[in-house]
């Protein structure tokens, strides 16, 4: 073979070569695509954003800036035990402006060298990157978060090279991300109840029995607070249902703000709530009932723009304890309804506990 073919079938090769490595990018790229599309939850996207993206494109480090201005997100992914590798990957800010100050985060695409006194806070776990992509998540021409991406291969990100593939990438990871937003929502709204706001008794029928299973499963004490609302029904007759329901939304803001953040609490039916403690004892949870007691019994509650009423509520408290006779989410429930119903006969504003 001449040199002149020699050198024409090398260059051939190479070009062959190339083409070959650039299908098996868009066919890598094309399954990622694919199963960030396919996801229906918020949790699981995340964990392909943080997780699947840096193995399945070699890079050294992956963190996300989410938008968060009513926690919405966090809200959502509250359910979720998040894995301890997310610590300083998964961010949120409360304005876009945040967002652009504090974390110097452009409105386009910016392919640099990482500089670690502008990027530090952006990857704060890893300062030996060389090279990074700031990626803006757009949605509705609003900015909604950032994408960032470093390598410790100076070449691996370098301006104006690939740009509009990491646009791409950027715009289909806002799509998903809004998507799964969307279709939670859309599902918490089947699980909340629409005049007080907190959980509705569907959601806490589904999440006594997880927690109990989990608490049987750990040993762990799992504590329920049956709460009624001490005359309700004169609120009704006296002032009106109008009145009854701004009662009940009052009762239920302090209760949401007593609570601990494991709590959970539900509007159980008319004047109940209810509330899981996990892993918390009957000594614990009969200091938090006394709180709630007493904080209704101090609080003024507003029935128009200027009347005010004083209410008060009844506890019942029951404890899961796997070695005694309270051991299943039904036999709990009804412990708790039992004792909410013996402190109302025995004078109302007070706590009981089953026995």
């Amino acid at each position: 073979m001449s040199s002149k073919a020699e050198f024409l079938q090398n260059k051939l090769d190479a070009l062959l070569q190339i083409a070959a490595h650039n299908e098996h990018k868009q066919t890598n790229f094309q399954e990622y695509e694919l199963s960030l599309l396919n996801c229906a939850g918020l949790f699981d996207l995340l964990s392909i954003i943080l997780e699947k993206h840096q193995v399945q494109f070699q890079l050294t480090e992956v963190t996300l800036i989410l938008l968060d201005p009513e926690y919405e997100f966090q809200r959502l992914l509250d359910s979720h035990n998040i894995p301890n590798s997310w610590k300083g990957r998964l961010l949120f800010v409360d304005s876009e402006q945040s967002l652009r100050q504090l974390y110097k985060v452009p409105h386009r695409t910016r392919l640099s060298t990482f500089n670690l006194q502008q990027h530090q806070l952006l990857f704060s776990n890893n300062s030996t990157l060389r090279s990074v992509a700031i990626l803006p998540l757009i949605r509705q021409h609003n900015q909604i978060g950032s994408l960032n991406l470093g390598s410790r291969q100076i070449d691996r990100f370098q301006a104006g090279i690939g740009t509009q593939f990491l646009q791409h990438l950027a715009a289909v990871i806002s799509a998903c991300i809004e998507n799964t937003r969307l279709q939670e929502s859309i599902k918490q709204l089947g699980l909340r109840d629409p005049l007080t706001a907190v959980n509705n008794r569907r959601f806490f029928d589904q999440r006594i029995i997880e927690e109990t299973s989990l608490a049987v499963r750990n040993h762990s004490p799992l504590s329920c607070l049956f709460i009624d609302l001490d005359h309700f029904k004169l609120i009704n007759d006296n002032h009106g249902h109008q009145a009854g329901d701004m009662v009940l939304k009052q009762a239920a803001k302090i209760l949401n703000d007593i609570m601990r953040t494991s709590d959970i609490l539900a509007r159980y039916g008319g004047e109940e709530f209810v509330v899981l403690l996990t892993n918390t004892s009957l000594e614990t949870a009969y200091e938090i009932a006394e709180r709630i007691r007493k904080t209704i019994a101090d609080n003024d509650f507003m029935i128009s723009g200027s009347d005010v009423i004083d209410i008060t509520l009844s506890i019942g408290i029951a404890v899961l304890d796997v070695n005694k006779l309270i051991t299943t989410s039904q036999q709990l429930i009804q412990a708790a309804d039992k004792a909410v119903y013996d402190a109302k006969n025995n004078g109302r504003n007070r706590v009981h506990h089953a026995i």
